[in-house]
């Protein structure tokens, strides 16, 4: 390799690293903001009314994914190889999201009017259903500040509208305990976000250019992306599609039980959604083999570090995680259920990365199959399972749907000439974990006691196996860490 072309690599990893550290730090405070006022209105609510919330916003979520389409990863790919081309495509995604949301948004909200027996929480639901356009407008500025590689040009808004949201709701339902309030808060905290949104990328030069939007152009971004769009729908359907059959099939109490546990999950998932922002431009913008192997097994290695302990505490200590943060009243219905989802992040990242993968090769046809046909495994097993076992049913087609979609994304990967490694990069990481669950296993102390104590052997397990087989993950984190002091 020639000087130049290391020097290009290194910079590349560098900038890749960056933007991990930047993304991922502007999702953990946003993600500990949300999560403080979900616990706050899982303590405040009632079951019934909780479950309310939960369903209103997974409903907001799975409807998005219509008009969200495939723009963004459209955006992300044209603009990383053509940055010329950034405001105009950018401009155009937001359009299509405009144009599509209306109807799809439209129509739910006058299903919702017509069929729902309360008033209030018709109008929890309808407020949630509004707020879905700011969240998709700033869920493209999002990709487009990932696209020109300044991730902080986007990343304090994302905290801000996290953090004003999480204070109104809060406020709000401190001072009036009732769904409406929490969705209130809700609804004004993510216009607030999409303003700061606004405000922080066109500072970065990536702004709305009205005369970019015109039929031909919105013609050909539809015709690149709608693959990929169909497939981000059904993987949607298949990511929150449990809570609508639950509250369809058994009402807003099981809803509830599923939410406690399926949040906890959420929380963690935003590690394979920064890692990813990383490595998607990466694979987008060569075509070298070599590199795009590297960038998932290196992604994979990360995603391992952190979901596989993530995955043997909840195992080992579900209930008293959920005691912890939910209370007693949700501890035996909410156990169940985050057992069996605790495999799901890891099975999650498999397949998403694995559809980056690809999607940077210009195949969107495997991962639309592969999307459908995990989801109708998910909605079968959900039918047989559900009448049952209520959540505890969702829980388990959930991690097994999510295995199924994993594995057909990967024989497809390995079809395109890419064989990816997926049980190396997590042998240390792996090893680790079993060590972790032996010590949770003999000790019978407080919980947050058990987790520093497990955390610390972890880690010191984990650092003592990657300096004899993996010196490289030792260096990733440190070049992370140091980062991290800089900034």
């Amino acid at each position: 390799m020639t000087p130049e072309r290391t020097s290009r690599t290194g910079h590349t990893a560098r900038v890749a690293a960056l933007n991990v550290v930047v993304r991922g730090s502007a999702e953990v405070f946003g993600k500990v903001a949300t999560f403080v006022w979900t616990i706050f209105a899982a303590r405040q609510l009632t079951q019934g009314e909780f479950g309310a919330v939960s369903y209103a916003l997974t409903l907001m979520l799975v409807l998005s994914a219509l008009p969200n389409g495939g723009f963004e990863v459209g955006l992300v790919r044209q603009g990383s190889a053509r940055p010329e081309l950034l405001n105009r495509v950018f401009s155009q995604t937001q359009a299509w999201k405009s144009l599509l949301g209306v109807p799809v948004f439209g129509v739910a909200v006058l299903v919702t009017v017509l069929t729902e027996p309360s008033p209030t929480t018709a109008l929890v639901v309808v407020l949630f259903l509004v707020a879905g356009f700011p969240e998709m407008w700033s869920s493209t500025l999002r990709s487009a500040s990932t696209t020109i590689q300044k991730p902080w040009a986007s990343s304090s808004a994302l905290v801000l509208q996290r953090i004003v949201t999480a204070v109104l709701i809060v406020a709000v339902a401190w001072a009036n305990p009732t769904p409406l309030g929490v969705a209130i808060g809700f609804c004004l905290g993510t216009f607030v976000g999409w303003v700061a949104h606004v405000v922080a990328l066109r500072r970065a030069g990536v702004h709305l250019v009205p005369s970019e939007i015109h039929r031909a152009g919105l013609v050909d971004l539809l015709k690149d992306t709608w693959v990929v769009g169909i497939s981000g729908m059904v993987l949607m359907a298949l990511f929150r599609l449990d809570a609508i059959l639950l509250q369809a099939m058994v009402g807003y109490e099981a809803v509830a039980n599923y939410s406690v546990a399926y949040r906890i999950l959420e929380t963690v998932l935003f590690v394979t959604f920064s890692v990813n922002q990383a490595i998607f431009p990466v694979m987008s913008a060569t075509t070298q083999i070599e590199r795009i192997r590297n960038a998932y097994e290196r992604g994979l290695a990360v995603i391992g570090f952190v979901y596989l302990p993530f995955a043997t505490v909840c195992v080992v200590e579900s209930g008293e995680v959920i005691q912890l943060l939910f209370g007693p009243r949700y501890v035996d219905s909410a156990t169940p259920i985050l057992q069996w989802l605790a495999p799901a992040p890891m099975f999650y990242a498999v397949a998403f990365f694995g559809a980056a993968v690809l999607y940077s090769r210009q195949r969107q046809v495997e991962t639309l199959a592969a999307a459908v046909t995990a989801t109708v495994v998910n909605v079968t097993a959900n039918l047989l399972l559900i009448p049952r076992w209520e959540g505890t049913g969702a829980a388990v087609a959930t991690s097994l749907s999510y295995l199924v979609h994993g594995s057909i994304i990967l024989v497809a990967v390995r079809r395109a000439g890419i064989k990816v490694g997926v049980l190396r990069p997590l042998l240390e990481s792996g090893v680790a974990s079993v060590v972790l669950v032996l010590l949770l296993l003999a000790l019978s102390t407080p919980l947050l006691v058990e987790l520093a104590l497990g955390g610390v052997v972890y880690l010191a397990v984990w650092t003592a196996l990657c300096r004899v087989t993996a010196p490289e993950q030792l260096e990733v984190v440190g070049s992370l860490l140091n980062r991290v002091r800089s900034r």
